[in-house]
């Protein structure tokens, strides 16, 4: 798993660094199309490692939204990854985690 799962460590992402941790987490719970993930579930691990209490993680999920990335589901409480955009996502989460 590429996003960082130590809890004491908070730390300013930029907001592409912050889409690759978003992204990097749902690749690796394998949330594609129709099998998802919970979005509170989520917000609640990534905010372990985001400064400013992860409102920051709702802002980028909805770019990602608006960029067709990351498809919200079920009034906003479930979440995938969008399987048409697979390349263009790897490539992504590859180039600001690496």
């Amino acid at each position: 798993m590429q996003y960082d799962k130590c809890t004491n460590m908070l730390r300013d992402f930029s907001d592409n660094e912050l889409m690759a941790q978003i992204l990097s987490y749902l690749w690796d719970q394998g949330s594609w199309g129709e099998i998802y993930t919970n979005y509170t579930k989520m917000k609640k691990r990534l905010h372990h490692i985001v400064k400013n209490d992860g409102k920051n993680i709702e802002k980028q999920v909805k770019e990602l939204s608006k960029m067709n990335w990351v498809e919200i589901h079920k009034n906003g409480d479930t979440i995938s990854l969008n399987p048409i955009y697979k390349i263009m996502i790897k490539n992504f989460r590859d180039q600001y985690l690496a």
